[in-house]
C-alpha cells in the first residue's frame, strides 16, 4: 500500500531515493533472520480485470458482487467500484491520497492523506474514514494520522495502521471510536502493508526500504514476540507492498518491484505466482457473487487490475 504512489517521479529517481532513505532508516528495525526463505517458482495463469484505470493502491470485496479499489486519477483520489464485467463507477469523490481498504459489518474503511509528502513532511492530513456500503454515508474515524498506508481492523473493531516514510515509521494502534493512539511494536519499522491473520490472532507488516525484504508477524495476545520472515532474494528493490492470508492460511504478497509471492512461514518457503507485473500494490482472494473466491485479484500503480488463478496440479 504506497505512499509513494501518489508521486510524479520517474522509476529510477523513487528507486535512488528509496535506496538512500533505507540506508539512513534501516537501523531500528527487528533482527533480520538468519537466512532468507526457500523461493521457487510456481505460476499462475494471468487475466486482466480491468485496465486504464488511473494509479491504484488497494483493494477490498463487499461480498455482495462488487470490488472496491482506492484509485488517483491526476490530482484526483476515489474509492471506486468494479462488477466482475469490469465496468466501473465512482462511489466516493475527492478523497486525498487514499490507502487501504478494509470491509467489515456493512461498511467500507479506508485511509486517507497516504501521500509521499505528508509522510517525508509529517502533515497530520491523515484520516481512517467509514461508508456505509448500502447508503453511502460518511463518516470520519480517526483524524490527524500522518500518512496512514496500510490498514487492518481488530476484531475488537480497533485499528492498526503503518507508516513506512519519514522520521517515525511503524505501527500505530487506533481505539474502535478513533479517540485514541498509540505506538504498537515501535521495532517493527518502515510497515507498508498490513494483514489480520484470524487462525493465529497475528498481524503481519510488509517491511520495505530495508536492505532485506521482511516480513514481521505479530503475535497480538504477545507483541513484544516478533515473527521476521526473510524474503531476502528480492532484496531492497522487492518493495513488499499489501498482503492477505489466503485461504490455506498461507500469506499473499504483492511486490512493487512486480512479483506476486506465496510464502509459508511454517515451511520456510515461498513461491513466485508473477513476475513482470510492476508497482503491484495489493491482493486478495475473490468474494461475493462474480468473483472467483480460488482466484487472487492484484491492483498496480499503472491502472490494471489482474486475476490469477492456479494452473493444473
Amino acid at each position: 500500500m504506497r505512499d509513494v504512489r501518489h508521486r510524479q517521479r520517474g522509476p529510477v529517481a523513487w528507486l535512488a531515493l528509496s535506496a538512500l532513505l533505507a540506508l539512513l532508516a534501516v537501523l531500528g528495525g527487528p533482527a533480520t533472520p538468519a537466512s532468507a526463505v526457500a523461493i521457487s517458482r510456481c505460476p499462475w495463469r494471468a487475466s486482466t480485470v480491468a485496465s486504464g484505470l488511473g494509479s491504484l493502491e488497494n483493494l477490498g470485496f463487499d461480498g455482495s458482487g462488487t470490488m472496491l479499489v482506492s484509485r488517483t486519477v491526476g490530482n484526483s483520489g476515489q474509492l471506486y467500484r468494479l462488477t466482475p464485467d469490469g465496468r466501473g463507477s465512482i462511489f466516493v469523490p475527492n478523497v486525498a491520497a487514499p490507502g487501504s481498504i478494509t470491509v467489515a459489518g456493512g461498511a467500507a474503511y479506508f485511509t486517507t492523506g497516504n501521500s509521499f509528502l505528508s509522510g517525508i513532511f509529517g502533515s497530520k492530513d491523515g484520516t481512517i474514514d467509514r461508508v456505509d456500503l448500502g447508503t453511502g454515508a460518511l463518516t470520519t474515524i480517526a483524524a490527524k494520522l500522518t500518512m496512514p498506508n496500510g490498514m487492518v481492523r481488530l476484531p475488537d473493531g480497533s485499528f492498526i495502521v503503518s507508516r513506512n516514510l519519514g522520521w517515525t515509521t511503524g505501527l500505530t494502534r487506533i481505539t474502535a471510536d478513533g479517540t485514541h493512539e498509540t505506538r504498537f511494536v515501535p521495532s517493527v519499522t518502515m510497515a507498508n502493508g498490513l494483514t489480520y491473520d484470524p487462525a493465529h490472532n497475528a498481524v503481519i507488516a510488509s517491511m520495505d526500504l530495508h536492505p532485506v525484504s521482511t516480513l514481521a508477524v505479530v503475535d497480538l495476545d504477545n507483541p513484544v514476540h516478533i515473527r521476521t520472515v526473510n524474503l531476502g532474494l528480492f532484496g531492497l528493490f522487492g518493495f513488499p507492498d499489501d498482503l492477505t492470508v489466503g485461504p490455506d492460511g498461507l500469506i499473499y504478497l504483492a511486490m512493487d518491484g512486480g512479483d506476486i509471492v506465496r510464502i509459508d512461514p511454517d515451511q520456510h518457503a515461498a513461491c513466485i505466482l508473477a513476475s513482470g507485473m510492476f508497482g503491484s500494490t495489493s491482493v486478495r482472494f475473490g468474494a461475493g457473487p462474480g468473483w472467483d473466491p480460488h482466484a487472487l485479484y492484484s491492483t498496480d500503480l499503472g491502472g490494471t487490475i489482474h486475476k490469477l488463478t492456479p494452473t493444473a496440479g
